[in-house]
């Protein structure tokens, strides 16, 4: 399963605080949680960004978002990002 969000940063937030503040995110919480297979981020040309995040199943992609609430790691990116621009979708991979 593949998770892609895709988001703009709130206002002020630069791009650096961003990555820092991604990194821990993905150490601290990401990488902790059942089924990750692997994640990114990459930003557009336009201040647009993107996460990429392959996961083992669905299941375990909707238990990841029903333990952010709880992460103080988690809130701390979510407070980064405009909540207006967050789009996600899922897509299913292709053997092969």
């Amino acid at each position: 399963m593949i998770e892609v969000a895709r988001f703009r940063l709130a206002d002020g937030v630069a791009p650096e605080e961003f990555l820092a503040r991604n990194a821990e995110y993905q150490q601290g919480f990401m990488y902790q949680q059942a089924g990750l297979l692997r994640r990114t981020v990459a930003s557009g040309l336009d201040g647009e960004w993107v996460s990429i995040t392959w996961w083992r199943s669905m299941t375990d992609a909707r238990q990841s978002m029903a333990n952010a609430p709880d992460s103080p790691i988690a809130s701390a990116l979510h407070e980064l990002l405009d909540p207006e621009s967050l789009e996600r979708e899922y897509f299913k991979e292709l053997p092969g």
